[in-house]
């Protein structure tokens, strides 16, 4: 099977609320140019409700493309601009390494 017929299903997103100050966004899957609009909807979704941390849960994330990335960074600029944190927990060496290429982590709080 090639890429575009196992990512059919899309990822699946879950919020978690740690307490007052800290929102979770768990994602399993794919995240690329067909599931943006996906990712965009969940994390403006937390924004809304969020204390002062934001924090992408992407260790079941199989594949990030720049689209994603995008979507990520823009996520975590609205979180800077209103004095709060955007973090991102990725355990992934590949997608690690594109994180590190794009220097992403002056903006985003990597995890672990």
């Amino acid at each position: 099977m090639d890429r575009m017929e196992q990512n059919t299903a899309g990822p699946t997103f879950t919020h978690s609320k740690v307490d007052e100050s800290a929102t979770i966004v768990h994602v399993q899957g794919e995240l690329d140019i067909d599931s943006a609009d996906a990712l965009r909807d969940a994390l403006e979704t937390a924004e809304e409700s969020v204390g002062t941390i934001l924090r992408l849960d992407a260790t079941g994330v199989t594949f990030l493309d720049s689209t994603a990335l995008g979507v990520i960074l823009a996520s975590a600029q609205r979180m800077q601009e209103r004095g709060a944190r955007f973090e991102l927990v990725c355990t992934s060496p590949s997608i690690r390494r594109i994180l590190d290429m794009t220097l992403i982590s002056r903006t985003v709080h990597l995890l672990p």
